[in-house]
């Protein structure tokens, strides 16, 4: 719950500090004193938008510091650890807002992001403007209603996580749908492509030897020539044979290597040579003994390296990089033959998505068609205690198509009602005036606190156009509610604000040509007077004062 707020320097807030209690706690005072000054310095530290007009004329900045108990609240407890701001069981929430436009927060002394205060008011607080009534009109908050009273979260959120994995399924799938189509052009240009190079059986490796092949085949001629010639200048010339001239030489060392120990090393180098001689010449031989002129051969792959040169060029490419090419659009055109079973993979995952939608959008529904009756006839019993004698509120759940299912599943919620006997039931907006909408929604919030887990309700002005007998109605539900959750109402009715377990007094003053507000915490004299002036305006007598007692006391024993 709240146990603390202090404001300085915010609009004509000084310097305000303020401690509550479990219960109900009233906040009175003039018309005009401030008294939702409460709510809006709340809504700044829960993380709402700041401008620097809200700083006190002449400050530097405005800062707002409140302090909520984590003891009874495992939301909070939960989230705090999950961010790691955890801090000896308690939440303490600072803003400030400078007068040259700046922002910042804290929690537990950490500076955070505003969205971060806001998850915080998630956990803590449900503020209930004066105007909020105005909101029921909207299809999302009737919604909202019923799918809170039905315990719809957990189930809602994962709607939302699995429609938008439906969503951007099937997004994706109508992307590859028309990249189809464009890349059907492109599969044939492909297909023609790849036949054209696949009969070459292109590697890199078999273009090498092609070209190999072409410069030995080219130049054959002149090959056979220089390996005779070889063969002749070596073994067969009779008059400068090298063979001979060197068999010569070895012999005649030979013969001297016994006299010369230095020539041992020489003969052996010059039989070495003649061996290789005899190796080379044997080579040579054979080379000649397989190798032919052979023109239609060279013709024939003359012809092919003019169809690859040929390709080369349509590829913009050299013959040696017709192979990667060749790899690529191979890899290319594998890619584009199996975009149909990727379109058949996402149609079965769209389908699995749209299933498992379905499924929990018919879930949400049985609950909202459950808890519909049984809520539209808690709210039907509470605006009859409120003047609204033959009042009647229906809830209608109707089914939509699947095909127009959202986030929030497939239904529309419509809450109507009827205001005369005899009447049918209608849209509130057609049928409510604006007092009778006011009391709906007061109903409606009475009704359904105990359904949220929030431990503190604020109602700021929510009885306005209501007095009587009916603001004793409404002030009984209000502390009532505070059995089980902390309530603080901002109310300008003693018969509310009598029913309060505690009761604090806004009044403005103006001094040192500037204004002031005050709140003071009363104790029960001070409250029988102001009660009092709540009942008989700025005259007080002595009448009025024993009313304003006799209210006290008929709450003090109730």
């Amino acid at each position: 719950m709240l146990i603390s707020l202090s404001v300085k320097n915010l609009a004509v807030v000084e310097d305000l500090a303020l401690q509550f209690q479990s219960g109900m706690t009233s906040l009175t005072g003039e018309t005009g004193a401030g008294k939702s000054m409460l709510v809006d310095a709340l809504s700044l530290v829960l993380g709402d938008r700041a401008d620097s007009n809200m700083v006190r004329q002449g400050c530097e900045r405005a800062e707002i510091e409140a302090n909520f108990e984590t003891t009874n609240n495992p939301a909070l407890t939960d989230w705090l650890k999950a961010q790691e701001l955890d801090d000896d069981a308690q939440c303490h929430l600072r803003r400030t807002i400078s007068s040259d436009g700046r922002s910042r927060g804290y929690i537990n002394g950490r500076q955070v992001a505003l969205n971060q205060l806001k998850a915080v008011s998630e956990c803590c607080i449900d503020i209930h403007g004066q105007h909020a009534h105005q909101s029921l009109l909207r299809p999302d908050t009737q919604r909202q209603l019923i799918d809170t009273v039905a315990g719809n979260r957990e189930l809602l959120a994962k709607l939302k996580s699995a429609f938008k994995q439906m969503q951007e399924c099937a997004s994706t799938l109508e992307k590859l749908k028309q990249d189809n189509e464009q890349q059907q052009a492109r599969l044939e240009l492909l297909s023609y492509q790849v036949k054209e190079l696949e009969v070459f059986s292109l590697t890199e490796q078999s273009v090498n030897q092609l070209l190999q092949d072409q410069q030995q085949l080219a130049h054959s001629a002149d090959l056979l020539h220089a390996a005779e010639a070889a063969i002749h200048r070596i073994f067969d010339n009779e008059e400068i044979a090298a063979y001979d001239i060197l068999s010569s030489a070895l012999v005649e060392l030979e013969k001297l290597q016994d006299i010369e120990p230095h020539f041992a090393s020489i003969v052996e180098t010059l039989n070495a040579a003649l061996i290789n001689l005899d190796e080379s010449g044997s080579e040579l031989r054979h080379y000649l003994d397989k190798t032919e002129l052979d023109p239609e051969r060279l013709e024939e792959v003359e012809q092919q390296i003019s169809q690859l040169h040929d390709l080369a060029r349509k590829h913009h490419c050299e013959i040696a990089d017709l192979p990667a090419v060749y790899d690529s659009l191979h890899n290319e055109l594998n890619t584009i033959s199996h975009a149909g079973q990727t379109l058949t993979d996402l149609e079965q995952q769209l389908s699995q998505h749209q299933k498992q939608c379905l499924d929990l959008a018919m879930q949400i529904r049985e609950r909202r068609l459950k808890a519909a009756a049984p809520l539209a006839e808690q709210i039907t019993t509470s605006i009859r205690e409120l003047a609204m004698p033959a009042g009647r509120i229906e809830i209608e759940v109707t089914p939509t198509s699947h095909e127009t299912m959202t986030e929030t599943g497939c239904d529309q919620v419509r809450l109507l009602v009827t205001t005369n006997p005899g009447q049918a039931a209608g849209e509130l907006g057609k049928i409510a005036s604006g007092g009778e909408l006011a009391r709906i929604s007061l109903a409606i919030q009475v009704v359904t606190a105990g359904q949220r887990s929030v431990p503190t309700l604020i109602f700021d002005e929510v009885d306005v156009g209501i007095g009587g007998g009916v603001a004793e109605v409404v002030g009984r539900h209000l502390r009532t509610l505070a059995a089980s959750q902390q309530v603080i109402c901002i109310t300008h009715l003693a018969q509310v604000a009598a029913q309060a377990h505690q009761q604090l007094q806004v009044s403005k003053h103006h001094r040192d040509n500037s204004t002031h507000i005050e709140i003071q915490a009363l104790d029960r004299q001070q409250r029988i007077e102001e009660i009092a002036r709540m009942l008989g305006g700025m005259q007080l007598t002595e009448k009025t004062r024993l009313h304003a007692e006799e209210m006290l006391g008929l709450v003090e024993l109730s």
